[in-house]
């Protein structure tokens, strides 16, 4: 579920994003709210607002792109949707066509480490566009972005310099004073915000709270601080693609001595399972502030929002006497991805597959691919013709592709595993009542050994191990040491797509 963003204005709750996120908020509202956005956006073009870093490729820093690079046009379709698509695009051409002003990376909130702009990723391994808006959990899975490095070496292992870093030209920082950030948590724990302020929030809302939390402390002056309220928060904006549904509220808050600026979050609410905000999570998850600036016309805060389904970045601004929110995206997170296979890892595979039998495999072409698990460090992968009957297995460690063995219409696969070892068996009929059987053991990725045997009536007639021929009773005694073979996985992708 996207997580739904509400700035109080004055006495009045609006709700502001980049997006359409379920609810709406009087068009008036919406408009001015919108309006002062895109100032901001307009004024900052020559001095580029903040930008954020999330993850790497292993190699390099991410500044994930959330929209296509090539400009969108407008059509019938995309008619209800294409001034906000377009507001988002014009946003990320901000960050792209000033990347190589992005020399200053913001660690543990106040500290300045020197970066540099790299390149940009457009292409995926497959020659295809990478994937937009989403935050991959293994680095082999490219995304359109552009990649920084740190500008000295040494640096690298800065602490901080992860998830949700905050980067920014030299032209930002020379206009804006760099605000100090404390942490309030202790143990991994918030403490409650002081207990007049949330009364005083519960007789505003006629709601009683549920959980207060003391974030972060700003320039030794700003508190940022959260109140989740318990039950439906009946003054919320009607959701006119839903009218039967009933709102929770949170409000995240800056405190200045007396003055409190606040930003409703409104999440759902269901009397049988109560209030959620995002997907997975019990109860509201606060926005983190990474950075914070004293600009010219007031505060502004570099935030990021951390839930299981997913991850916003953006600024909240000052402006007076009011708390502005504006969500650059919210980027999907993907969890239990698989190892890609690319055209070129299929090229190299089918190689090394012809190669060991030029003769009788030459015509034979791959159509799909699984993965197997021998063990779970290394990529162990399953390739088979469109017919399911010819097909080869592979290892891949250390970027280099082993072949380990052919399957056939007559010899089909088993695994088994026992502690470290991984076992990959081929077997079928070697005509009459006899089978024939190979094995292959496995540990942490290497081969250990080759078995194969000539089985009559079930009983080994003749056998060897790693190439070498031993008597009928080793045999038996090195089949019957063996941990009871499964049937292999059996979950295929096409090659040309799923």
């Amino acid at each position: 579920m996207k997580k739904l963003m509400f700035v109080a204005i004055c006495v009045m709750a609006v709700m502001i994003s980049c997006k359409n996120k379920g609810q709406t908020a009087p068009a008036d509202s919406n408009d001015s709210l919108n309006a002062v956005i895109d100032s901001i956006i307009e004024e900052n073009d020559t001095t580029p607002l903040p930008m954020f870093l999330i993850g790497s490729d292993g190699k390099y820093m991410q500044m994930l792109y959330w929209a296509d690079v090539e400009e969108p046009k407008k059509s019938e379709k995309n008619d209800d949707y294409y001034e906000t698509y377009h507001k988002s695009w014009e946003l990320q051409e901000m960050f792209r066509r000033n990347a190589a002003l992005y020399t200053n990376l913001i660690v543990g909130g106040d500290k300045i480490t020197k970066v540099k702009f790299i390149d940009e990723v457009l292409k995926d391994p497959d020659g295809n566009r990478p994937s937009i808006s989403q935050i991959h959990g293994r680095e082999e899975i490219p995304s359109l972005c552009a990649r920084f490095d740190y500008a000295n070496a040494k640096d690298k292992n800065e602490e901080g310099s992860g998830w949700g870093t905050v980067i920014v030209t030299d032209s930002y920082l020379n206009s804006r004073r760099l605000l100090s950030l404390k942490s309030c948590a202790k143990n991994y724990e918030y403490p409650k915000l002081d207990a007049d302020l949330v009364k005083k929030l519960e007789k505003e809302y006629g709601m009683k709270a549920k959980n207060s939390s003391k974030i972060a402390i700003i320039d030794n002056r700003y508190i940022h601080g959260t109140v989740e309220f318990e039950g439906e928060y009946k003054n919320a904006p009607m959701d006119p693609y839903d009218e039967e549904r009933k709102s929770a509220l949170a409000v995240e808050l800056l405190i200045d001595s007396a003055k409190i600026y606040k930003l409703e979050q409104l999440g759902y609410y269901s009397p049988e399972w109560g209030a959620s905000w995002n997907a997975d999570a019990d109860g509201y998850i606060p926005n983190d502030i990474v950075a914070a600036f004293e600009g010219p016309k007031g505060l502004e805060l570099c935030y990021t929002h951390s839930a299981p389904e997913s991850y916003c970045i953006g600024m909240m601004y000052l402006r007076d006497g009011k708390l502005i929110e504006h969500e650059y995206e919210m980027f999907q997170t993907l969890v239990d991805e698989d190892v890609p296979v690319w055209k070129r890892d299929i090229a190299e595979m089918h190689k090394l597959y012809v190669d060991d039998n030029p003769h009788e495999r030459k015509d034979v072409k791959f159509a799909k691919y699984a993965f197997f698990y021998l063990d779970y460090d290394n990529l162990w992968i399953w390739m088979r013709d469109q017919k399911d009957e010819d097909g080869a297995f592979f290892l891949k460690k250390d970027g280099k592709f082993t072949y380990i063995a052919a399957e056939t219409a007559k010899m089909k696969p088993a695994q088994a595993q026992k502690g470290e070892m991984g076992y990959l068996r081929l077997s079928g009929s070697a005509g009459g009542p006899s089978q024939y059987v190979e094995i292959y053991a496995f540990k942490n990725g290497k081969l250990i050994e080759t078995f194969t045997a000539l089985m009559v009536a079930g009983e080994v007639d003749e056998c060897s191990l790693n190439g070498r021929d031993i008597s009928v009773e080793a045999g038996k005694a090195y089949l019957a040491k063996l941990p009871k073979f499964e049937d292999m996985p059996s979950y295929f992708r096409d090659i040309e797509g799923d």
